[in-house]
């Protein structure tokens, strides 16, 4: 009875592990690879697509059986490049406007794609064609609706190499139209701006840099500065612009004649030589206004309405409206020792509202050498500083461009004077500043 009870349980485990091995097969399934590919040749080149338009028309609707082939050289991926792809064959490159997010996950840069064309638009945006559909007024080009793309974009084959971009000399000034809308390279070029953030900030959605040549002189194409355009959106964006010179690439585009490059991730940017370069200092002094600062000196020569912090806004305000007298008062910032900083650069951010109908300068930036730190301003000697100032009343924020300092080698106060001419509403107007900034790099030895 014993030994029953022993083989029993013996022979049922191992007639389960033999169970149990008989339904697991050796090998498992391998999932399918999906490729695409098409049935069908393209007809058309992209430049003969290009030609049918005529830029004088707001749009023009393809009704042949129009088929071009291209090859993705750029996307959304970075977010540099907004609900759009651009395609290149060996005549030309085209945008194609899609309504649809995460288009890198179906048009990667390589992919070869075939586009019906009949049924979709062409249009022109400030300079460049376009691949879309009327947007919703129905007299513009916009993009082509996400119910539709998969009807007119087509995959072929997997993913390949990114082609290789065409090296273009900035210097030569010719024939940039041929290439517009293609993966381009330059060499040898710098950013004026370096040291600073690809995108400046602010209200604006994109920053346009500079390009200088390997002297660093800014290039100009018809008349025009050349440009990196980054979006806020780009996640490069916070990334500084390199020293020194080196290549970059991207997608050529032109908005009003003034040309400009997109790049498609921060790998665009490369090979900077910064030998010679001096070490960045980065932020030199910076002042947010953030809370009422106490190293700033605010004097009045004229008027009760002196510079004041404003707290709701952060800001420092000057408003010389129902003044005792008319207005002349001064916001100086600290000393700003430039004595061992090489290329030192300011800026800061304006905004006014109203207009002061006797004074077409109420609001003036200027520098000064000789200042003693403290009292009145009239006794020191002060510098106008060239600078971007808002028009009186426009009520939007406003940069004051990068201001070279270089001519400087000193201990400077920045100064701000605010005037008015009057105490009533039409003879004052009111200013704010902030984000007052100064970088540089350390002088070589």
């Amino acid at each position: 009875m014993k030994l029953f009870r022993l083989i029993t349980p013996i022979f049922l485990f191992t007639a389960g592990i033999v169970l149990f091995s008989g339904c697991v097969k050796q090998k498992f399934d391998v999932p399918p690879i999906n490729i695409p590919s098409v049935s069908f040749k393209s007809n058309f080149t992209i430049a003969s697509l290009k030609a049918m338009y005529n830029p004088a028309q707001a749009m023009l609707k393809i009704n042949g059986d129009t088929i071009i082939k291209g090859i993705v050289t750029a996307n959304d991926e970075s977010g540099n490049i907004y609900k759009k792809i651009y395609i290149q064959d060996s005549t030309g490159g085209l945008e194609v406007e899609l309504n649809r997010s995460n288009l890198s996950t179906e048009y990667k840069v390589g992919q070869f794609v075939y586009i019906k064309c009949k049924g979709l638009y062409l249009g022109d945006y400030n300079g460049i064609t376009e691949l879309g559909y009327p947007d919703t007024t129905g007299i513009k080009i916009g993009r082509i609706p996400d119910a539709l793309i998969d009807l007119h974009l087509f995959r072929d084959s997997l993913p390949g190499k990114s082609p290789e971009p065409i090296t273009l000399n900035l210097t030569s000034k010719s024939n940039l139209d041929k290439y517009l809308c293609m993966l381009v390279r330059f060499d040898k070029v710098r950013f004026p701006d370096k040291g600073n953030p690809f995108f400046a900030g602010g209200t604006s959605s994109a920053t346009n840099r500079d390009v200088a040549d390997s002297n660093g002189n800014v290039i100009k194409v018809n008349g025009n500065n050349f440009v990196v355009r980054t979006s806020s959106y780009a996640n490069f964006a916070a990334d500084l612009l390199p020293a020194g010179k080196g290549s970059i690439v991207g997608i050529l585009g032109v908005f009003n004649g003034q040309y400009q490059l997109f790049l498609r991730d921060r790998n665009d940017v490369f090979d900077f030589d910064t030998t010679g370069v001096p070490p960045s200092l980065g932020t030199i002094y910076e002042q947010d206004f953030n809370s009422s600062p106490s190293d700033w000196i605010v004097y009045s020569i004229a008027s009760n309405k002196d510079w004041s912090w404003d707290g709701s806004y952060k800001v420092m305000v000057a408003n010389g409206y129902q003044g005792d007298v008319p207005s002349e008062d001064w916001l100086i910032s600290p000393a700003l020792d430039l004595t061992s900083v090489s290329q030192p650069v300011l800026s800061f951010k304006m905004w006014t509202k109203f207009t002061d109908s006797g004074l077409s300068n109420p609001f003036e930036v200027f520098i000064s050498t000789n200042y003693s730190g403290s009292g009145n301003p009239s006794s020191a000697t002060w510098t106008s500083l060239a600078c971007t100032i808002p028009a009186q009343g426009s009520a939007s924020w406003t940069s004051s461009g990068d201001i070279d300092l270089s001519a400087y080698h000193q201990k400077v106060y920045i100064g701000y004077r605010y005037r008015s001419s009057g105490i009533g509403s039409s003879t004052a107007s009111k200013w704010e500043v902030d984000t007052f900034k100064l970088t540089g790099y350390s002088k070589k030895k």
